[in-house]
């Protein structure tokens, strides 16, 4: 039988729930460490064919053009993946809505773009550049609603497929742009065009995948309502854009680009594991949606063993990272990066801290707790404007790498305050143990006079070797996880 003809309404089952949790979760990572392996390849080849100018009006555009996916937007993705997760009988009538309003916001949004070029002393170039990116809004609208739906019907291999597709299409595009001897603006126009591609795909995928079949309820939608119940969610995606955007742009005022370059070395490996963190919470987001609705204690315990779990994870890497940091960078970029790998060394400790926040943040939402959960964006954004300027002119790119680790260290600790004070699902079990197995496998990494992947090999033994004598990790807890994801159980 097809998926087509499966009912809208119908209940997954608990196998089905476990299996999809964990095709969610892949696929979405996949989506993004590919996503993240093109952006990368493409910098650097840009870099080398364009000079650091062309690079600086690509890298400028692309930051543009990503403030304004997230306006145009106005947050309406993340509110109707959640609503119509628990809601399947709804989406015909709201994907027309969803559609409607960002064909309207992205029009909008460009001609701000437009305004902004003859306000701003932009270069030639740059105003160009935004005048030609803003020209992908429309037709990211039509993308970004899709895959509401694709999201909302937990198919996010569908999302995956697209956006492999996609940010390949864009490589292999530009790599003969470069070749044939194009400049930053043809460069643009290959986003403009893959672009296209994306959004013909995905209203064919949505026509094929039955996420649209009947039983499709008419639902009367105030579009006064809608905006008003986005608007949270609006300033948690607007602070999600700025967290990942302003760390660069204070640098370029107060630093110049040699600082900005030594830390942006650091910040682009750091920022795959954020990547990844942030793709972990996005695939449970919309099945910890439909059991906080269906069944409270399963809907518990998931959350819990997800956050400790992602712990576990996401310790080791950072530790055993800060041990093997000069050796890492050397080989991603090759000649002398001493001063990158020692920013990155502190950095790379802000990702653990950004679980915790993201962890929050996505309980929060559930709950329905979204000021709650705009506060702790709020205040990891106050404090990077606030510390990032006085501790890069002390300390130049080191600084800059302390400054994002405090202020992620104020989102996480509002964030343990409002899941405790709310009674959200926290406890991690034996975690002085986990602490010890995190300093020992960096302890291993850093002193360890060997090849930076025999000691990263022996350093990630010890930790879970130490994590299963001290009890962080047992059988029992792969058996938990196992019948959470996988309970036959009829509800």
């Amino acid at each position: 039988m097809s998926e087509s003809a499966v009912p809208a309404t119908a209940e997954p089952t608990h196998h089905h729930t476990g299996r999809r949790v964990l095709v969610n979760t892949g696929a979405l990572t996949s989506a993004s460490l590919w996503r993240i392996g093109m952006s990368f390849i493409l910098q650097v080849l840009i870099a080398r064919r364009l000079g650091v100018d062309g690079l600086g009006h690509y890298t400028i555009a692309l930051a543009y053009l990503n403030v304004s996916q997230v306006i145009a937007e106005l947050g309406l993705p993340t509110l109707l993946v959640r609503d119509l997760a628990q809601h399947p009988t709804h989406r015909r009538s709201y994907f027309r809505w969803l559609l409607g309003i960002q064909l309207v916001t992205s029009v909008l949004t460009w001609m701000g773009l437009i305004t902004l070029t003859f306000v701003l002393p932009f270069a030639p170039v740059t105003a160009m550049s935004l005048w030609l990116v803003g020209a992908s809004l429309p037709l990211y609208a039509i993308t970004s609603a899709s895959e509401t739906l694709f999201q909302a019907g937990e198919r996010m291999e569908l999302v995956m497929g697209v956006e492999v597709l996609v940010n390949t299409l864009i490589l292999v595009f530009s790599i003969g742009v470069l070749w044939s001897g194009g400049n930053e603006l043809m460069l643009i126009a290959v986003i403009i065009v893959t672009q296209a591609i994306s959004a013909l795909l995905c209203l064919v995928l949505l026509a094929r995948s039955g996420i649209l079949a009947a039983p499709q309820e008419h639902v009367h939608v105030q579009l006064e309502s809608l905006l008003r119940r986005t608007m949270p969610f609006f300033g948690l995606s607007l602070s999600d854009v700025l967290l990942q955007r302003l760390d660069i742009l204070l640098l370029s005022f107060v630093a110049g680009p040699t600082v900005t370059g030594i830390y942006s070395a650091a910040y682009n490996v750091v920022r795959v594991l954020m990547k990844l963190i942030q793709s972990f919470w996005k695939a449970l987001y919309p099945t910890l949606s439909r059991l906080h609705r269906q069944t409270r204690e399963r809907y518990d315990r998931l959350s819990a063993l997800s956050l400790r779990f992602g712990l576990v994870a996401v310790l080791p890497v950072a530790a055993i990272g800060f041990g093997v940091a000069p050796e890492l960078l050397n080989l991603l970029f090759g000649g002398d990066y001493g001063a990158s790998a020692r920013a990155y060394q502190i950095l790379i400790w802000a990702a653990p801290l950004f679980l915790i926040e993201v962890y929050a943040t996505t309980l929060l939402m559930i709950e329905h707790q979204l000021r709650a959960s705009l506060w702790i964006s709020v205040v990891h954004i106050l404090g990077t404007v606030l510390l990032l300027p006085p501790l890069t002119q002390l300390l130049g790119a080191n600084g800059a790498a302390l400054a994002v680790v405090l202020a992620g260290s104020l989102g996480s600790a509002l964030s343990l305050y409002l899941l405790h004070k709310m009674r959200l699902p926290l406890r991690v079990k034996r975690f002085w143990g986990l602490g010890i197995a995190t300093v020992a496998a960096g302890l291993v990494a850093f002193f360890l006079p060997a090849f930076w992947l025999a000691t990263a090999a022996l350093a990630a033994t010890v930790y879970l070797v130490l994590c299963w004598a001290t009890g962080v990790l047992t059988v029992g807890d792969f058996q938990t996880l196992r019948r959470t994801l996988l309970s036959s159980e009829a509800k």
